[in-house]
């Protein structure tokens, strides 16, 4: 989507980004186009994962799937690339093809592969309700993730009679070096808003956080999150969200950041 708000509509704000270090810029460059000033937080950190076995197996494997399905824009990369460690070409992808989100389904294109499917809500259950149609009770699926991630997919896939296996193509882990720092950051009360593009960086927030907690310290500061889970998660850590994406992208959450600057009082959710 195209953020509407003007180019100072960030203006004068002071945004914590809690991106993982390696999606951090995009987001940094897109609040300072609008004016705003970014914090960077990455409190996530994606490495490979130390057993490669099931992945190779998979690999090895990928003309016996009917369906290949990618929930994340690092799923890709991380899958991809341990193909072309293995010397195994896009060739040996015969299965039909299903991604979250445009931003996943752009970084197929990348490797020269469509996605079939991209549903119009960004997240598994969304992606679910649009391939519910095309699955047939038995059709083998191969959902390379993140060690981390839901369970839902997998669960609704398998009650359907597909053959589902899943796959750790690379794992999150916390990186709470700057903790400290931006404890004190907020304390302070230099920071207005804080962003929060999935549950895990909510999780590790809350975690990296613990030791710093005053009460109170969080009065001051707009909470906003890309989509309904990562609010549910955010409310369950405590926390108050007055922001939640409609679009659950960060454009969208951009977008909805700059909606409720321009007239919610801090502490109103919508």
């Amino acid at each position: 989507m195209t953020i509407t708000g003007s180019r100072g509509a960030l203006t004068g704000k002071r945004i914590m980004v809690t991106r993982a270090k390696s999606q951090v810029r995009e987001l940094v460059e897109q609040i300072e186009n609008l004016g705003g000033e970014a914090y960077a937080f990455p409190l996530l950190k994606m490495v490979p994962p130390a057993d490669y076995s099931k992945l190779d197996e998979a690999i090895a494997q990928l003309g016996t799937y009917d369906w290949l399905i990618f929930t994340s824009v690092n799923g890709v990369r991380f899958f991809f690339e341990r193909m072309k460690a293995l010397g195994v070409g896009v060739e040996a992808i015969t299965s039909q093809l299903a991604a979250v989100g445009p931003k996943t389904a752009k970084e197929l294109i990348a490797y020269g592969l469509s996605a079939a499917v991209i549903p119009s809500d960004y997240v598994a259950e969304g992606l679910f309700t649009s391939l519910y149609d095309q699955l047939l009770p038995g059709q083998r699926v191969l959902l390379p993730r993140a060690d981390i991630a839901r369970k839902m997919l997998p669960r609704e896939l398998a009650l359907l009679g597909m053959d589902v296996t899943e796959v750790d193509v690379y794992h999150t882990v916390i990186d709470a070096e700057l903790a400290p720092e931006a404890a004190l950051q907020i304390q302070q009360g230099k920071i207005d808003v804080i962003l929060f593009t999935s549950s895990s960086t909510v999780n590790h927030f809350a975690s990296a956080m613990a030791p710093f907690e005053t009460p109170g310290w969080l009065d001051h500061v707009r909470i906003a999150c890309i989509g309904p889970i990562t609010a549910e998660t955010a409310r369950q850590h405590g926390l108050i969200v007055q922001v939640v994406a409609s679009e659950y992208t960060v454009e969208g959450l951009l977008e909805a950041l700059i909606e409720n600057l321009g007239g919610n009082p801090y502490g109103t959710n919508i």
